[in-house]
């Protein structure tokens, strides 16, 4: 390579900027993961709205943590963390919620009850609803876990 202008690869290569070549492979797993990730959340939202819970918010993140879900079931607000696996993923989805996860959810939702006081004296329950499968198949777990 040369310094010909219409060398494009050479002057980007000058400038320090580079193109990244594989990871293909990878940047598909991943957005199948999303994807996967986001129908679970779809399914989970249909089946507790279906159960009369109204759903206030999906995917609120923080630097340090998320909620999938944030609903209410009359005066109880629900922070609801989505599972899904499909059938060639080892273990259920319920059992992929591990102890790091439980706190994450549980650090995101003291800043989401920070950032809105009216809800902070309402009284809190952490649900999980696993997904499994194909057809899916729902678990909703009520009070999974503690913010203990």
């Amino acid at each position: 390579m040369g310094e010909d202008a219409g060398d494009w690869k050479w002057k980007l290569k000058t400038l320090g900027i580079s193109r990244r070549r594989g990871g293909g492979a990878a940047r598909r797993s991943d957005l199948r993961r999303i994807e996967t990730g986001r129908g679970g959340e779809e399914i989970a939202t249909r089946h507790l709205e279906e159960r009369g819970l109204t759903i206030l918010e999906r995917n609120v993140r923080f630097r340090d943590g998320e909620i999938d879900l944030v609903a209410e079931e009359g005066p109880v607000l629900v922070f609801v963390e989505v599972r899904r696996r499909t059938a060639g993923e080892t273990g259920t989805a319920a059992e992929s919620v591990t102890d790091r996860k439980r706190a994450r959810v549980v650090r995101a939702a003291r800043r989401w009850l920070a950032g809105h006081p009216r809800q902070a004296a309402r009284p809190v329950r952490f649900d999980v609803v696993a997904v499994d499968g194909e057809p899916p198949v729902v678990e909703w777990i009520r009070g999974a876990f503690d913010a203990e």
